[in-house]
């Protein structure tokens, strides 16, 4: 079985920051998609890739590229990688989002179960978005089941404390790759 990770966002448009450290979504999520595939060393026959969206002349032109190259690799499903962030620091909590096909709404529910027992925040679901959606692009590009992660709000105190020791995010890490192993098994 083959998981696609997909990084949020490029080295030039890095997406949210977290309020604590600063860190970007690209930065932070360089780091949990290295976790990630680290981590499938724990379950023979899982091989897990990681993707790096790259500025390539627009935003369509740079989510058709990464998906394109994680279809020629032949992954089974694609995961990529953000976080949430709002003015407002009460805004808290964990979603997933899914194309709407009965395989991406099965890795979305089996993921987003897992990182709600991993992080212990609020649960806001699993969520359709459309192609034409934010983050939609990137859920119907690619050939394989596609879920796009949010764990928590970068902007959140909450979202912050649940993801800001090493253990934790080793805990984010194993509970997305759980989720793939446990819909796709």
């Amino acid at each position: 079985m083959r998981l696609a990770i997909v990084v949020g966002h490029n080295a030039r448009a890095q997406g949210a920051v977290r309020r604590d450290t600063g860190e970007t979504e690209f930065g932070w999520n360089s780091r949990l998609a290295a976790q990630i595939e680290d981590a499938a060393a724990a379950y023979p026959g899982v091989y897990v890739k990681v993707f790096f969206r790259h500025d390539v002349g627009g935003y369509s032109r740079e989510i058709a590229d990464v998906y394109q190259r994680s279809d020629a690799w032949g992954a089974d499903a694609s995961a990529e990688l953000h976080f949430n962030s709002a003015g407002s620091t009460l805004a808290t909590g964990t979603e997933t989002l899914t194309s709407g096909t009965k395989a991406s709404v099965r890795f979305a529910e089996a993921v987003q179960d897992e990182m709600l027992d991993a992080l212990g925040l609020r649960d806001r679901g699993e969520k359709y978005v459309p192609p034409t959606g934010r983050g939609g692009k990137s859920l119907h590009f690619g050939r394989a089941p596609a879920i796009l992660v949010e764990p928590y709000f970068g902007s959140s105190p909450n979202g912050l404390a649940a993801t800001d020791e090493a253990h934790e995010q080793k805990a984010l890490a194993q509970a997305i790759l759980r989720g793939f192993v446990l819909a796709f098994a």
